[in-house]
């Protein structure tokens, strides 16, 4: 069976992974971080797990949405009817979101099944030869041969990894995104302005969204998430994590009206949080001579609608092409 490597293990990745093994390939997964998720990654902030990357799953397409409530009915996806506000607190109609049961990135988890995944292990190049295609980590070392790469990381990490094919490198670096700093306080009281809404968005100069990520199903304690806004975090991109921390929490106590005390919190830099522009192509990227291809929000339509249509695309394609090969029988 056609042995694949998938670099990336957020939903582009972990969905095209998905679609491969269930069509009977061999594939190996390789992701930087800890853990699965990509951009719905989850953490710890002591006892209590929040999601640190997208807070929902939010559907955007009639096919994204039946999509998840395959697995709303097999309990891995939940849904969420939330109180949602601006921030004037003027409140808006409830909205039912998907998330993962227990954590967002338990989603990715469950979509990994029957792939073999490699955590923090960080690839430095893709190349294709006469061999195949080898990949090497980033201290130069040879990984291993496949007989196809597909590169599934945000926009300008996957840059440097498609310099093999120079036209799909140049792709990705038409894709814009955007930075972002989360916040993460728990806490021992609710604040008054909190009473009643679990979801505030909309208009403001600091911060993009808060969340009461333990207002989700299954989740315990009492744990807000702050996320800042896109040209707010940008002008603080390389700030020291401690301090900015405490502006954050400063800049949240102001909002409230009080002042908070967590008894625990957390800070995280997303330097490729959100694909803004896409490179607006119009066809999946997989070069059948290089056996190399791309999948991710930035090829199209950004957003986690957009990055599972990508890789349902790509997946299309290199079925096809192993099955027309013979290579699938």
């Amino acid at each position: 069976m056609p042995r694949i490597a998938i670099i990336g293990a957020g939903l582009a990745g972990a969905t095209l992974a998905n679609r491969l093994t269930s069509s009977g390939f061999t594939v190996d997964l390789f992701e930087k971080s800890r853990g699965t998720g990509g951009r719905l990654a989850s953490t710890r902030l002591g006892q209590l797990s929040a999601d640190l990357g997208a807070p929902y799953l939010d559907g955007c397409s009639s096919e994204f949405e039946r999509f998840l409530n395959a697995y709303v009915e097999t309990g891995v996806i939940e849904t969420w009817s939330t109180t949602r506000s601006d921030f004037s607190l003027t409140q808006h109609e409830s909205v039912e979101y998907k998330i993962g049961a227990g954590r967002n990135s338990l989603f990715t988890r469950e979509l990994l099944k029957g792939t073999t995944l490699h955590t923090e292990t960080r690839i430095g190049v893709v190349w294709s030869d006469k061999q195949g295609v080898l990949i090497r980590d980033d201290q130069g070392e040879l990984i291993d041969y496949f007989d196809a790469v597909v590169v599934a990381a945000p926009a300008p990490q996957a840059v440097p990894l498609l310099e093999t094919s120079p036209r799909f490198a140049h792709r990705a670096e038409q894709a814009a995104t955007s930075a972002n700093w989360i916040a993460l306080f728990q806490l021992e009281k609710r604040p008054s302005r909190l009473d009643g809404v679990s979801v505030i968005e909309g208009e403001h100069p600091e911060f993009y969204r808060i969340v009461v990520e333990s207002d989700k199903p299954g989740r315990e304690g009492l744990l807000v998430r702050v996320e800042m806004r896109e040209s707010w975090s940008e002008s603080h991109i390389d700030d020291d994590r401690e301090l900015l921390l405490k502006k954050i929490e400063g800049l949240f106590s102001e909002w409230l009206g009080e002042s908070i005390e967590p008894s625990a919190s957390k800070i995280h830099r997303w330097l490729y949080s959100r694909t803004l522009q896409s490179a607006q192509l119009t066809e999946p990227l997989w070069d059948a001579e290089l056996s190399i291809g791309a999948c991710g929000d930035w090829i199209n339509e950004p957003g986690l609608a957009g990055a599972w249509n990508s890789a349902n695309e790509l997946a299309d394609v290199i079925i096809d092409s192993y099955s027309a090969s013979g290579s699938l029988l």
